[in-house]
């Protein structure tokens, strides 16, 4: 027997330890978690479903999540947490965490497993641009006051932001400037200390400005010369066309910077644009204003950079129209007095713009005559006194006739 079992021996042991290694090879060959029994991760969170007219004003965290079975073809970045915030509010609230994990991944622990969270909505304002000049210009030289187009912006972002956000910034640097510097520059949001406003994600803008950018003109000036604003006046000539009239003239800037000595400039109050000739206008129009056209006193000058133009507000002009009979009422009379014959309706033409005239009617005005402190008598001439609809005048000075006589008391011969 003995001999039988040292047979072959180097053989059968290495068969029994094949078989044992076989055995745990197909023993680990069944679920994914016994590969992976347990795996702490930390993950970020992600949000869903947030209206486009609200922002999250918190920061959102990491989260610890521990899971079984994590099979190992599968990507670590499909496991996720998210918050569904499609009913958010605004205001602090708590919020579930979910955790996304690819099939066959079971999610043992979350920590935290809800976050709170606060809501602001989106709102817009406009808000006016100031420019920060940094630096000194080159000897000899000074700085003016920038003048920056457009002079406001449209910022958009979070209301409790926005309640206390007053200007927006553009920063110039004048250094070593001998000369006006006109660029284009982004702006900035601050706050009123001064620094930077960021969100709970500094990565990421709160706040957004249309146009995000704006010109500015940095004037610089020799300092024996003076810079002043001085606001701009139009003329015009001529007629629009037949049925139009001019509305208004509307210069652009209201009022530009011009340079000189301090004595040019001392009786220079405003400067004149035109005349603007709006002969046979039918719409409005804008009129390009070349600066070497403009007549500025002998050392005065237009900064650098500055355009001009003139809009032509043209609409339809008045129009007439004759209303007939329209009643004439008697008032104040007399207690002892009555109006002998009743006052016949009268014509008038009235004027106003067509889409108000257009549906003016006898019943909407008001005419009368006042007989206060009268007697019996006859009265030839009298002045018709009338009320009429907004935007509606009177061309027409209407008159009447009247007569008034004693009242008689029944049973009165």
């Amino acid at each position: 027997m003995i001999e039988i079992l040292r047979r072959n021996l180097v053989v059968k042991v290495v068969s029994f330890l094949f078989a044992i290694l076989f055995w745990l090879f197909v023993l680990n060959q069944g679920t994914p978690d016994k590969l992976i029994p347990e795996q702490t991760l930390t993950i970020p969170v992600v949000s869903s479903g947030l209206n486009q007219n609200m922002v999250v004003m918190t920061q959102l965290p990491l989260v610890r999540v521990r899971v079984q079975g994590i099979n190992p073809s599968a990507n670590i970045k499909d496991i996720y947490a998210q918050i569904d915030l499609s009913g958010g509010v605004p205001g602090e609230n708590t919020y579930v965490v979910k955790v996304n994990t690819p099939p066959g991944t079971n999610v043992v622990d979350v920590q935290p497993s809800n976050i709170k969270l606060t809501l602001d909505t989106v709102q817009e304002k406009t808000v006016p641009v100031q420019a920060v000049l940094s630096g000194n210009p080159a000897d000899d030289y000074q700085a003016g006051s920038p003048i920056i187009k457009p002079s406001a912006v449209n910022v958009r972002g979070p209301s409790s932001i926005l309640g206390t956000l007053d200007k927006v910034i553009v920063e110039i640097s004048v250094t070593g400037a001998n000369e006006t510097i006109q660029v284009s520059r982004p702006v900035s949001f601050r706050d009123k200390e001064g620094n930077p406003i960021f969100g709970p994600n500094p990565s990421m803008d709160i706040l957004s400005a249309y146009p995000s950018s704006v010109d500015v003109i940095a004037p610089v000036l020799a300092k024996d010369l003076s810079s002043k604003m001085i606001p701009l006046r139009v003329t015009s000539k001529g007629d629009p066309a037949s049925g139009m009239e001019l509305w208004s003239l509307v210069p652009s800037p209201a009022s530009i910077q011009v340079t000189g000595t301090l004595q040019a400039l001392k009786g220079l109050d405003s400067v004149n644009l035109g005349p603007i000739d709006i002969s046979n206008l039918t719409e409005d129009k804008t009129f390009q204003i070349p600066i070497n056209q403009v007549s500025l006193p002998a050392g005065v000058t237009i900064l650098d950079g500055t355009t001009l133009s003139v809009i032509a507000q043209i609409r339809p002009g008045p129009i007439q129209k004759a209303i007939s009979k329209v009643p004439v009422q008697i008032r104040n009379i007399g207690k002892d007095l009555e109006i002998e014959q009743p006052i016949s309706p009268i014509d008038i033409v009235v004027e106003g713009l067509s889409d108000i005239l257009n549906n003016v009617t006898a019943d909407q005005i008001q005419l009368w005559v006042d007989v206060s402190g009268k007697e019996a008598g006859n009265y030839t001439g009298v002045d018709v006194y009338w009320q009429l609809p907004p935007g509606v005048k009177m061309l027409t000075k209407p008159q009447v006739d009247y007569s008034l006589k004693a009242h008689l008391e029944e049973g009165a011969e």
